[in-house]
């Protein structure tokens, strides 16, 4: 459904503006007051391309354009604002002054700036905006698949709407308020995303620092060359898969859904929470697994750092790496497995309680590999080592023998 919003003009003539979200016809609403206040009080004039190009303006007035049948259009000195009312395709070009845009339901703007600052409230359509520079923008789309690049060092406050958008983010610091289907590629600036009330969410981070929110429809986050906070929604939840930047300190939370969370570098910490299964991979750095927050049957994976692996209240599956890994296990039955040419690390494992309990399950090493390891174990300190064929060496902490039950 589509809200109109209209505006009091020079000649008293009425301009009205269709929105087809809520959210942009309130916005729309209050810049409207503030043209026809001005109108009245004499400090702003209208002009309409249906009366040919604009006429020159005194310093001492600003003009609003109303763009009704023009397919191109470059703000002229002293308007600082475009009111686009075709149907269809209409270009605008900014001035590089401040700057405010609003355009109808009906019309698929076309919207570049190469500086300055200022808003763009969409009503709908298929809408491309591209602002670039170093200035401050608020660009609001409605429920068309559009295209939104907030470039260069541009600060930008971006709400894509419901459609299916692509949003490209540059080196400023950018909010992005996600509610469509959309792809999200960061630059080198810090990106904040909401994305509570999103369908769902492609995010490619290359170099920025990324904060997301939400997520609950589904969401891939690839965390490129920076550090990245993930924090994930509760309740009903779609599948997340998410990648932490290489810079390392990621903090990864996961969702109440599915999900799969791998570490990009050290100082990572990652957290399994709900009771669906979830699995944890570390990545290159010494990073944190924690299945603390989590009831479900969760997989952590260590990786070839130094790594602390913390189980959980769900029977949780540890996988050794290659790197040194502490696994404090949790207190239902847990499963130590360890693969072969996939480990070769050296791994603590504290917080048995019961020997009985304890599961091991040696995967890819072939025949005897049982009787290889039981053969192999060395008890120092009141604790009990074995070691696999691959160099791997498994230390069970107050743990003094381990028979054939311990294996699966």
């Amino acid at each position: 459904m589509v809200s109109f919003v209209t505006i009091s003009g020079s000649s008293h003539d009425t301009i009205s503006v269709g929105f087809d979200t809520k959210s942009n016809a309130i916005l729309a609403e209050q810049i409207a007051k503030n043209i026809s206040a001005g109108v009245a009080a004499g400090t702003i004039v209208t002009a309409s391309d249906a009366s040919g190009p604009p006429p020159p303006l005194p310093s001492s007035v600003s003009g609003v354009f109303v763009q009704t049948q023009s397919s191109l259009v470059v703000l002229p000195p002293g308007y600082s604002t475009d009111i686009v009312t075709k149907s269809g395709p209409a270009v605008v070009f900014g001035s590089g002054s401040p700057e405010t845009i609003l355009s109808g339901a009906a019309t698929d703007l076309t919207f570049i700036a190469t500086s300055g600052s200022g808003t763009v409230i969409a009503g709908g359509g298929a809408n491309r905006l591209s602002v670039s520079g170093s200035g401050s923008w608020l660009l609001n789309t409605g429920g068309g698949n559009d295209i939104v690049a907030a470039l260069g060092a541009v600060s930008a406050t971006i709400a894509p709407g419901s459609g299916s958008n692509a949003i490209l983010l540059g080196d400023g610091n950018d909010v992005v308020d996600s509610t469509g289907k959309d792809t999200i590629t960061g630059g080198s600036g810090s990106a904040t995303i909401n994305a509570t009330g999103a369908v769902s969410d492609l995010v490619e981070g290359h170099a920025s620092n990324l904060l997301f929110l939400g997520g609950g429809g589904g969401v891939t986050i690839l965390g490129g060359t920076g550090s990245d906070t993930y924090l994930g929604a509760t309740g009903e939840t779609h599948r997340q898969l998410i990648e932490g930047g290489s810079a390392g300190n990621n903090f990864l939370f996961a969702g109440s859904g599915s999900a799969t969370l791998i570490g990009g570098g050290s100082g990572d910490q990652l957290f399994a929470y709900g009771a669906q299964h979830q699995l944890l991979v570390a990545g290159a750095g010494n990073e944190t697994l924690s299945a603390a927050f989590s009831t479900g049957g969760d997989t952590l994976k260590a990786g070839s750092g130094k790594d602390l692996l913390i189980g959980g209240s769900g029977a949780d599956t540890f996988v050794g790496g290659s790197g040194s890994a502490t696994i404090q296990a949790g207190f239902s039955g847990n499963v130590f497995e360890f693969i072969n040419h996939q480990a070769g690390g050296t791994d603590l494992i504290q917080g048995i309680f019961d020997p009985a309990s304890i599961k091991i399950d040696l995967v890819g090493y072939g025949k005897g590999a049982i009787d290889n390891a039981l053969h192999s174990q060395t008890v120092q300190g009141g604790s009990v080592t074995i070691g696999l064929t691959d160099g791997t060496k498994i230390t069970f902490q107050d743990v003094t023998k381990l028979d054939r039950s311990n294996f699966v």
